[in-house]
């Protein structure tokens, strides 16, 4: 039996966010318990592997147990956010599974929750929405409401069961390692030497906050009394114009600009409010930073 004080319940570990976050909690000295559908070779030797499936009409609570905390990263992305057959499985899946799971969590006498939804959910209109800003997405809606309902699922048990949740409402996450989203495609096309294309002006923009950000923000939400929802973002709107531009500048590639249908009317998502973030001690790194660890490695 593992040390209660030690023992993190991990969904999401093989994931982009989850990785990091299991390299720094080992660090610091916890026992990761990974709750995955992956392998065991997937993850460090000295983890812990727990058979689990969000999608799963039952859990067993046993896979919770001696657990200080629950970090659920874990979510179905759909790979068509337009189709509306996806609309289904993301319910199921995010809110409900999410339900389900900490259900076990509170059986096996798990006393905090740390969950991560999406801070793109934030309804029009708020030029830089705090966590009290009204929730309706813009766009995405299948999957955006489901981790709106999530995190409405989760709230509601956790108050009713006393139990402590966090919720970070987490921005466009990038860092090292990422191969896919704009980002990923264009430093891909300026280390090639390739020009980094983009259409109809490069509008769309999002706040980015880099990975390590977000590990950090989990970190705190694990170690400190901090309940309720937190922004995790940047607090600075970068549109794909900008963003081609810095890695231009960081690398010397170059950026042709062509032109797009101008239909879908989709010009992203604005920055966020980070000022609860910033008072737990966590000040995000800059863009142009972020961007040098990712083209570090290239």
């Amino acid at each position: 039996m593992t040390d209660p004080s030690t023992t993190i319940a991990l969904t999401g570990g093989s994931g982009f966010i989850g990785k990091r976050f299991a390299v720094v909690a080992r660090a610091k000295g916890y026992r990761i318990r990974h709750l995955t559908r992956h392998a065991a070779e997937d993850f460090a030797p000295e983890d812990e592997v727990c058979p689990f499936d969000l999608e799963a009409p039952t859990h067993d609570a046993a896979m919770l147990q001696d657990c200080t905390a629950l970090v659920h990263l874990a979510a179905y992305i759909p790979p068509d956010h337009s189709d509306p057959a996806a609309a289904e499985r993301c319910w199921a899946i995010n809110a409900g599974g999410t339900l389900r799971l900490i259900e076990k969590a509170a059986t096996a006498g798990v006393k905090r929750i740390v969950q991560t939804t999406s801070a793109n959910a934030y309804a029009d209109g708020v030029d830089m929405p705090d966590e009290n800003a009204p929730m309706f997405p813009r766009s995405r809606s299948y999957y955006l409401g489901s981790k709106i309902l999530q995190e409405i699922y989760a709230t509601e048990f956790c108050r009713t069961r006393g139990m402590a949740l966090t919720t970070l409402r987490l921005a466009s996450v990038y860092g090292p390692g990422q191969t896919t989203g704009a980002l990923g495609i264009m430093v891909r096309a300026a280390v090639e030497g390739r020009p980094m294309e983009i259409i109809d002006g490069g509008q769309f923009g999002a706040d980015l906050v880099h990975v390590d950000d977000v590990v950090q923000a989990l970190m705190l939400a694990v170690e400190r009394d901090c309940s309720g929802p937190i922004n995790v973002g940047s607090g600075v709107r970068t549109t794909i114009k900008t963003l081609a531009r810095m890695i231009a500048d960081l690398t010397g590639g170059s950026v042709i600009e062509r032109p797009g249908e101008g239909t879908s009317g989709d010009t992203g998502f604005p920055p966020l409010d980070i000022m609860r973030l910033r008072s737990l001690g966590c000040d995000p790194s800059p863009l142009s930073a972020g961007l040098s660890t990712i083209l570090h490695q290239h």
